[in-house]
C-alpha cells in the first residue's frame, strides 16, 4: 500500500478506524473498521454536501398514520400503539433532516460517506484532494538556515536544525512563501523521506520527515515568490 501523502481522521485524533487518506494511487476510507478503496483516475471530485435519507422517511411515513389508524379504531393495546406512532414520527423527522456527507464523486455514481461532524480541518483535506486530483502535488517551500543549507552542499542533503527538533520541516505554499531570507524550492516527488499534510489550526500543512536530498532542492530568493 502507497504511503499516505495526507490523512483526516472522522471522529478524533489518531483514531485509526475513522478516518480517511490519500495516496498517490488511491483514496481511502474507514469507518467503524470497514475500509473502503477508490482508484483517483475515477474520482472527479470530493464535496461536503447535505442528504436526506430516504428510507427512514419512507418507513416513518408509512408507519404513523397506521398507528394512528389503529389507535382511532382501538384495534391493539393503544399504549403501544402511540410509542409506535411516536417512535414513527421520530424516525420520518430524523430521515426528513438533512444530513452531513462526504460525497465521492465518480464517474458514473457517487458514494456518501455519512460525517459525524464537519471540521474546518475537512474542508482544508477536501480543498488539498481536489487540488492533488487537478494538478498533483505542487512545489514546496522550506525557510532555509543558512548553515545547514552550506553543509547540505557538501552532505548532498538539507538537514536543518529543526528537524531535530522537531522530528520533521515544515513547508509552505507558493503563497505562504513571502517572507524576507531565502528559500529552498522542493520538487515533491523528488523527496525520499514521508512529506505528511497534517491538521495545524484550520488548514492542512505539509510535514517533510527527514532530511531532503540536494536534488530535490532549488534555491528561491523570497523577491522570486512575490
Amino acid at each position: 500500500m502507497d504511503s499516505p501523502i495526507a490523512i483526516y481522521y472522522l471522529l478524533e485524533e489518531g483514531d485509526d478506524r475513522n478516518r480517511c487518506w490519500l495516496t498517490q494511487e488511491y483514496f481511502f476510507v474507514q469507518q467503524r473498521g470497514k475500509l473502503r478503496r477508490f482508484d483517483l483516475r475515477r474520482i472527479q471530485y470530493l464535496a461536503v454536501e447535505q442528504r436526506r435519507w430516504w428510507f427512514p422517511v419512507v418507513a416513518g411515513g408509512i408507519l404513523a398514520p397506521l398507528s394512528l389508524l389503529a389507535i382511532l379504531l382501538n384495534l391493539y393495546n393503544p399504549w403501544w400503539l402511540i410509542s409506535l406512532l411516536v417512535g414513527s414520527m421520530l424516525l420520518w423527522y430524523w430521515g426528513a433532516t438533512r444530513h452531513e456527507v462526504l460525497s465521492i464523486h465518480q464517474s458514473h455514481h457517487r458514494q456518501d460517506i455519512a460525517l459525524t461532524i464537519v471540521t474546518p480541518n475537512l474542508r482544508a483535506f477536501v480543498n488539498f484532494v481536489n487540488r492533488f486530483l487537478r494538478q498533483g502535488l505542487l512545489p514546496l517551500y522550506v525557510k532555509a538556515e543558512p548553515q545547514a543549507w552550506q553543509e547540505a552542499q557538501q552532505s548532498g542533503s538539507y538537514r536543518p536544525a529543526v528537524l531535530r527538533e522537531n522530528g520533521f520541516i515544515t513547508a509552505y505554499s507558493a503563497e505562504q512563501a513571502k517572507s524576507s531570507g531565502i528559500w529552498l524550492s522542493i520538487d515533491p516527488l523528488k523527496v525520499t523521506t514521508p512529506i505528511r499534510y497534517e491538521n495545524e489550526g484550520d488548514q492542512l500543512v505539509p510535514r517533510i520527515y527527514g532530511s531532503i536530498p540536494l536534488e530535490a532542492i532549488i534555491l528561491v530568493e523570497d523577491d522570486e515568490l512575490a
